[in-house]
């Protein structure tokens, strides 16, 4: 099997961010891989040891390839990053337009995809790309069996009081959710592996774009400004031993938190 998965290093939820301006934040330099693509790279795997062929890890990222390495030291045969000066400021559209550019000229199976990316939370780029090329596509699976003779794939997802099982055609592609699987840990040799592997590379003039085509000049999404969360008010210490401290907390509760 032909198969390809999205990916998205993302800042580390410990990660120090500080507002720049309005629409700038400052990120500490603390990034890992969305653990969604994650659970996604290890779909694509386990269906390579089943079937054989060959697993693709994909990004849009004119900086980082920590996500592709990543990748790489999990199983994953090549890693590819699509990187441009136009693609910054790209919103969720313009990353599946650019995607899905380089995958509409090749020949896959499937296309796996991490749920949403754990940074903007906006789960737009796999169902984007997957309209972009016109195939289908199925989110937040958390179950897959594929059918290889049939070119077909059985699916589970949850949904509002159960869960949905679907039979889909193949190529299509699916985003993967929590419970699908539990990605591997890389072996230590592994690591060292995609520390010195290859990274392709591909720009925008090679997948036929124009600058005006993605970055901000394309954003149908934009940052209107960047704020802080309020400051919570200060901690109060209830100091009086037990029954006064049950007491005050149920008045505090009831007068000043109005939470009862």
């Amino acid at each position: 099997m032909e198969i390809y998965v999205l990916v998205k290093q993302v800042p580390d939820p410990e990660a120090m961010i500080k507002v720049k301006s309005d629409t700038e934040l400052e990120i500490e330099n603390k990034y890992f891989t969305s653990y969604f693509d994650e659970v996604a790279i290890e779909a694509g795997l386990k269906l390579k040891e089943k079937f054989g062929g060959k697993v693709t890890v994909l990004t849009v990222d004119n900086r980082r390839v920590d996500a592709l390495r990543r990748g790489i030291s999990m199983g994953a045969d090549e890693a590819l990053q699509i990187t441009d000066p136009a693609l910054e400021g790209s919103d969720p559209f313009a990353i599946a337009r650019t995607l899905s550019a380089y995958l509409k000229e090749k020949s896959f199976d499937l296309i796996l995809a991490g749920r949403q990316a754990m940074d903007d939370d906006a789960g737009i780029v796999g169902p984007a790309v997957a309209e972009c090329l016109g195939i289908p596509h199925i989110h937040s699976i958390i179950g897959l069996e594929v059918d290889d003779q049939k070119k077909e794939a059985k699916v589970v997802r949850e949904v509002e009081n159960g869960r949905e099982n679907l039979t889909c055609p193949l190529p299509a592609l699916f985003t993967c959710q929590k419970g699908l699987n539990t990605p591997r840990i890389p072996l230590v040799m592994n690591v060292m592996k995609a520390m010195k592997a290859q990274i392709k590379k591909v720009d925008l003039a090679s997948l036929n774009l124009k600058p005006a085509d993605v970055g901000s000049q394309a954003a149908q999404i934009k940052v209107q400004r960047y704020l802080l969360p309020p400051k919570r008010p200060p901690v109060k210490i209830i100091k009086e031993d037990f029954p006064e401290n049950v007491k005050t907390l149920v008045k505090l509760l009831r007068e000043e938190a109005k939470a009862i």
